[in-house]
């Protein structure tokens, strides 16, 4: 009975923020409204929900194509509709001779780069659009442990979307994702190392 007490008691301390917040953004002093925003209904959401494939090459500084892998995504809406939820999963398919040569040179024994070969990746975003300014704002997470926190906007058939990163990451990154069909869409992501380096990654994504 506690437990349900507590949970009972953390769902109604977070309603009335928001319901608070919403209050006092109408300056209305008036028993707060417990309706949400609308959902997010606009054609480029409703337009990526779903699953998607496709193959994904990185260029780092003058290194072209140093890795290349195949990457699967699933788009979909959550919480009643107010976000949406990205999740992708990549694998290595090739590395480039250059960047062998560059990690056996870092003193990386074969069975090490034969890992990272065979290495996959994962990545969660959640995002949605502010109700105030109508730009997008959200967090992205991956399995390396890093973190970043992105704003944007959306111009015709492109998405541009700024992350600034944090945890395992550093820098900064744009992407910009280019609806080019129903079924098709070309995503670029320029990246700023701290130090400087630039990264690129591009990747083309067909629907399943």
């Amino acid at each position: 009975m506690k437990k349900l007490s507590a949970i009972l008691l953390v769902i109604t301390i977070s309603v009335a923020s928001c319901a608070t917040n919403r209050e006092k953004e109408s300056g209305k002093d008036n028993i707060p409204s417990l309706e949400p925003p609308k959902a997010l209904d606009d054609d480029w959401s409703r337009w990526l929900v779903g699953n998607w494939q496709g193959i994904a090459k990185s260029d780092f500084g003058e290194h072209k194509d140093w890795a290349k892998g195949k990457c699967r995504l699933n788009i979909e809406l959550a919480l009643n509709g107010q976000f949406l939820v990205r999740k992708g999963q990549s694998r290595i398919i090739s590395l480039s001779d250059e960047y062998i040569k560059q990690l056996k040179w870092q003193h990386l024994s074969d069975s090490d780069i034969e890992k990272m070969r065979n290495s996959s990746f994962e990545s969660m975003e959640v995002y949605t659009i502010d109700p105030k300014t109508g730009e997008i704002t959200g967090y992205l997470f991956d399995s390396l442990r890093c973190i970043a926190k992105g704003t944007g906007k959306r111009e015709g058939n492109k998405e541009i979307i700024n992350w600034v990163w944090s945890g395992q990451g550093q820098g900064s990154s744009t992407r910009v994702t280019e609806k080019i069909s129903d079924d098709r869409f070309i995503s670029t992501e320029k990246y700023t190392m701290p130090d400087g380096s630039a990264m690129e990654d591009k990747a083309e994504m067909t629907r399943n």
